[in-house]
């Protein structure tokens, strides 16, 4: 499985408010099928987004860096 690993405590802490809401959404509205929490903590999760393969594994994480997400929040797993 390729999946994007994303560390809700950093992507959400250091981020405006804007970029953590879009997350919310981008989250609540994915197929629950892609998302998988791996740690639960709190203010946030680490969770894996599934992905078809590495290629969109890494767009996925490009899409995320643009929309404000940090580079340091996010890892491309197999």
């Amino acid at each position: 499985m390729t999946a994007l690993r994303v560390n809700e405590v950093v992507a959400l802490i250091y981020t405006p408010r804007d970029t953590a809401n879009w997350w919310a959404l981008y989250r609540a509205r994915g197929p629950a099928s892609r998302f998988t929490v791996v740690q639960a903590t709190i203010p946030g999760d680490i969770v894996d987004v599934a992905c078809d393969d590495l290629e969109h594994a890494e767009q996925l994480r490009d899409l995320l860096i643009e929309q404000g997400i940090p580079k340091t929040a996010l890892k491309v797993i197999k």
